[in-house]
């Protein structure tokens, strides 16, 4: 866990923020201090505060960050999340600026909630807010935040059952983040320099997530009065003009329908500001220069950035170093099998089997997730395989987790990369049927420097020398990217990736029935290396009621989350995304033997052969 405060000029209040923290019941491993070319003698406060604190042998460390230059609360939160995030690859990260005073509990009590936030840990909120009071012990009307719109009763719920309340928008005056949630959404604009640059960034990270605001955690906000932005802003009413334009048009934090709700209480507030000003020449030619200065686009971070800060590389350019090999030069690898309830004895044998003794080149590692109870039978079979896998030659190790009770495959997903030893990870589904010479031809494209490597399947019955049908899959970077804007362009039990580039944009998220195809569009937009191998290398199981599960209205439902989701990320089009709910949506609704035949022609033909 990394804390990261943002200071210019304010040692003393400085002080009350750092004593805060590192006198709490819970203190952070590391807090990043970004100072932003202070020209008090903060930097010097903090070393000495530093040397103390270590001398002292209280946990907790601190790392100074000095700029050369005063780039905003912006520049400089996007500075310390980088480094928290993905220079010290943070589980969460806590900021803050240097005029918050956290008191003794309030971290304790935003990472109860995180934690406890969903009993089944299939979901965590992606940030918890804590309450923001002045001095005077009254909630500061600057920093107060409104229950989400359309929360829903589950959202509400979940968070009632932690104490707290769903909400959309955070600030950083305390705000606590989950690091793959900031990993997958990407970094602040640093363009932004002050004000809003917190609204657009927690916006962004729960557009389509929870995000909750927790009482019981609460922190002091030192300003010099109680008020909100309409009171008098002076000169910064520029940036809060700009920004917030930016974010209308610029960002793609809120969702149509929001910006204009936003759009209609930022117009009132800024007319507010006019009203109450004494100086309304001086509002108005500030107000003037926001607009027309928001017409141009804010610069890039790595613009903003040159020659103060190199930011730590995400994606794809994270990722380019060479596996781990053996002793013939093959590359070190885990398998990943999550294992339920529904899987069989039978099936997951012979996946299992197939997926390690009878590889060309067998997994160094199998990872074996049990999610939540199993039937008896299945479970001897599991610790049965797991025997014979560690008295093979060579031995294969096995690692094992049992999870208490059934959370989901994307809670068992994460989970499991979080076990695997290895950078390249395997996928096998528990019931399905690896050929033999499947990693021996995927590893290879792993070695010449591919992120993730799918394949085609053939779908198998009971009797998996008799393919019922074959899908294929696209090759090619254009065609698959081409192929991703309409449906998922790689199979999920086929592939074999490098675990550095799926944490990269966050790793898996709850969406649901398609975190996989989630997953692969964040990691083509972050210019990761997809390959797809045409030719069947996996034996699909498809049960009876496989067809049928596609359709309903809790899919179509999932369907429309999803299409959203790529919509609003910018990987689908209006256009495109309107193509989809017509033709994924309605797909939903037609009868199962039209459903099982669409779906069929749409990724390959039926094979009389392997």
């Amino acid at each position: 866990m990394v804390a990261v405060v943002v200071s210019f000029n304010r040692r003393e209040l400085l002080e009350s923020t750092l004593r805060g923290i590192m006198g709490a019941n819970l203190v952070p491993d590391v807090t990043v201090v970004v100072d932003n070319a202070s020209t008090d003698d903060s930097v010097e406060f903090i070393r000495s505060f530093s040397a103390d604190h270590q001398a002292s042998g209280a946990p907790g460390e601190i790392e100074l960050i000095t700029l050369t230059e005063n780039l905003g609360g912006a520049g400089g939160f996007t500075v310390g999340i980088d480094r928290a995030a993905n220079g010290l690859q943070a589980d969460l990260v806590w900021v803050m600026d240097d005029d918050t005073e956290p008191l003794r509990e309030s971290l304790e009590e935003a990472v109860r909630a995180w934690r406890n936030y969903d009993a089944d840990g299939a979901r965590r909120p992606v940030f918890v807010a804590s309450q923001v009071l002045w001095t005077d012990g009254s909630e500061h009307p600057m920093n107060s935040m409104i229950e989400r719109i359309g929360a829903g009763r589950d959202r509400k719920a979940r968070a009632a059952a932690v104490g707290g309340r769903s909400i959309r928008s955070g600030s950083f005056v305390s705000l606590l983040m989950d690091g793959d949630a900031v990993r997958a959404a990407g970094l602040p604009v640093a363009d932004y320099f002050i004000w809003n640059d917190d609204f657009e960034f927690s916006t962004r990270l729960a557009r389509w997530e929870d995000a909750i605001q927790v009482p019981a955690s609460k922190v002091m906000h030192h300003t010099k009065q109680p008020g909100n932005t309409d009171a008098d802003p002076g000169p910064r009413f520029y940036n809060d003009v700009r920004n917030k334009l930016w974010v209308f048009t610029r960002s793609r934090s809120l969702a149509p329908w929001e910006k204009v709700l936003y759009g209609g209480a930022t117009a009132r507030l800024w007319v507010r500001t006019l009203r109450g000003s004494a100086d309304r020449r001086a509002v108005v030619e500030r107000f003037g220069r926001g607009v027309r200065d928001a017409l141009k686009a804010p610069r890039s971070n790595q613009d903003v950035l040159r020659g103060v800060w190199e930011l730590h590389e995400q994606g794809a350019g994270a990722t380019a170093q060479d596996p781990s090999t053996d002793a013939q030069g093959r590359p070190e690898f885990s398998l990943l099998m999550p294992v339920y309830g529904g899987d069989t004895p039978e099936c997951f044998h012979r996946a299992l089997v197939s997926s390690t003794l009878e590889q060309a080149v067998a997994p160094s590692e199998v990872v074996i997730v049990r999610d939540g109870p199993v039937a008896p039978e299945l479970q001897r079979e599991i610790d049965a395989l797991t025997e014979r896998l560690r008295a093979a030659t060579p031995p294969i190790a096995v690692v094992r987790e049992d999870l208490e009770v059934n959370a989901g495959l994307t809670n068992a997903l994460r989970r499991g990369l979080e076990l695997c030893s290895h950078d390249v990870v395997a996928r096998a589904d528990a019931d399905d049927v690896s050929y033999p010479d499947r990693f021996a031809r995927q590893l290879p494209l792993i070695q010449d420097g591919a992120d993730v490597v799918g394949a085609g399947m053939d779908e198998i019955g009971d009797d998996e020398t008799q393919p019922l049908a074959h899908r294929e899959a696209p090759v090619g970077a254009a065609n698959i990217r081409r192929v991703s804007k309409l449906r998922n362009p790689v199979s999920h039990p086929t592939v074999v990736f490098r675990r550095p580039a799926v944490e990269a944009v966050g790793g898996y998220e709850y969406v649901p029935l398609a975190e996989d195809y989630w997953l692969w569009v964040r990691m083509l937009r972050a210019g990761a290396d997809i390959r797809n191998i045409a030719d069947p290398l996996v034996g699909y199981r498809v049960s009876g009621g496989a067809y049928q599960r596609r359709g309903g209205l809790r899919v179509f439902r999932a369907e429309i989350e999803l299409q959203s989701r790529l919509h609003g990320i910018g990987h689908l089009s209006f256009l495109e995304w309107g193509r989809n709910v017509a033709v994924r949506g309605g797909y939903r609704f037609v009868p199962r033997v039209l459903r099982e035949r669409a779906y069929r022609n749409m990724v390959g033909g039926y094979p009389n052969t392997r």
